[in-house]
Formats: C-alpha cells, sequence, structure tokens
C-alpha cells in the first residue's frame, strides 16, 4: 500500500511539472527588444547665414601691435596701422561703422589722429566666411616732425574711401577680418592712397 502511495505520488509531480513546462515554453517567438540608432547631430553651425540674417553689434580691435613679433608689421607705415577701434552695426546684412585711432610718436607725442564713418554690406560666402565692402569718409591729422617747413607740420586731411575685406567667424561671439582700401586724400597732402589688406581686426559681438 505504501509502495503504491508514492508511485501515485510521483507520477502526479510528474505530471505536473511537465504541464508547467508546456506553459512556459509555447514554441512562440519571443519579441526582442529593438534599438533605433539616432542619426548623429550635425555640429556644423551656420554661423555667416546668421550673422548676416539677424541685426549684430560688435566692438572691434586692432591686432597689429600684438602680432609685430611674429609678422613685419614694424616695417608697415603708421598711417595704415591706424584705426584702433571700430564700432559696427548691422540689420539684415546693410549697416554702418565707425573707426577711430591714434598714435603717439618715441617722444610719447601725439603723432596721428584720424576718425572714419563708413557705410558697410557684407555676403556669407559659406559657413565660416563672408565678405564686406563699402564707402565712406574720414579726417586724418598727422604731425610730421621730419617736416623741415615749421609752418606745415600738421597735416589735417579729409578722405573720402572705399573698402573691401573678408571675414571669418571663429565662433557665435568673436571673428577676425581683414580689408583693402583706397583713399582719396584731400587738404594739406592731397593724393590718392591704396592701403593694402595688412591689418587684422578682431571682433566681439556686444549682443
Amino acid at each position: 500500500m505504501r509502495a503504491l502511495i508514492i508511485l501515485f505520488c510521483s507520477l502526479s509531480l510528474a505530471l505536473h511539472g511537465k504541464g508547467q513546462m508546456e506553459d512556459w515554453d509555447t514554441g512562440a517567438p519571443v519579441k526582442s527588444i529593438t534599438v533605433v540608432q539616432r542619426a548623429p547631430a550635425s555640429t556644423t553651425k551656420v554661423l555667416a547665414n546668421v550673422a548676416v540674417a539677424d541685426q549684430p553689434r560688435y566692438m572691434g580691435f586692432n591686432t597689429s601691435y600684438l602680432l609685430q613679433q611674429l609678422l613685419p608689421f614694424n616695417a608697415i607705415p603708421v598711417q595704415q596701422n591706424m584705426y584702433g577701434v571700430t564700432y559696427r552695426k548691422y540689420t539684415q546684412g546693410k549697416g554702418y561703422r565707425i573707426s577711430m585711432g591714434a598714435n603717439l610718436s618715441d617722444l610719447e607725442e601725439l603723432q596721428w589722429l584720424g576718425f572714419r564713418i563708413d557705410r558697410d554690406k557684407r555676403k556669407a560666402i559659406n559657413n565660416r566666411w563672408l565678405y564686406f565692402y563699402g564707402i565712406g569718409g574720414g579726417l586724418e591729422i598727422f604731425q610730421d616732425p621730419d617736416n623741415p617747413n615749421i609752418f606745415v607740420q600738421t597735416e589735417v586731411n579729409l578722405l573720402g574711401q572705399m573698402h573691401f575685406g573678408v571675414e571669418y567667424i571663429i565662433n557665435p561671439v568673436m571673428s577676425l577680418s581683414m580689408e583693402s582700401q583706397g583713399s582719396l586724400r584731400l587738404g594739406s597732402s592731397s593724393s590718392l592712397m591704396v592701403r593694402p589688406p595688412t591689418v587684422i581686426t578682431a571682433h566681439f559681438r556686444l549682443n
């Protein structure tokens, strides 16, 4: 009798375990998790197009004095490295700029003083580069201590000028530019003058 009870319990456990296995292993395919890869985010910003489209304001500084140890800026006449500070404001790529600068002689005397205002227009070349051009006018005062005529040591000239240059946008805040100028000087020393693109100006966006 005891043997029959043990055999019955064994058969019950075997049948119950088989049922659980059948319920668990149904043979249906198990759905796997699909990982959808996202496209890499573009890190290229259309900086030049944004700079032309909006209404930026910049303050620029002549960097020639900082670079004169690396490049031969000391061989360029003072008049070509004149404008130290430039303020620019644009609306939809068109605007104006105001530049001024001064230079002292070795004796700490004012040797040159200049001021100009220009209409300026700029257009994007690609994501980083743009070019600009315009016309304007200005005033220059130059003290020439080497002039043998003591009555005309101070020269005062009015300027009418055209300019053309390129600008590289480093980031949304800072950019570098170079430009060439053609100027008609009228006054104490009337002349037609061409300034090559030897001055690098660093611009910082104010807004």
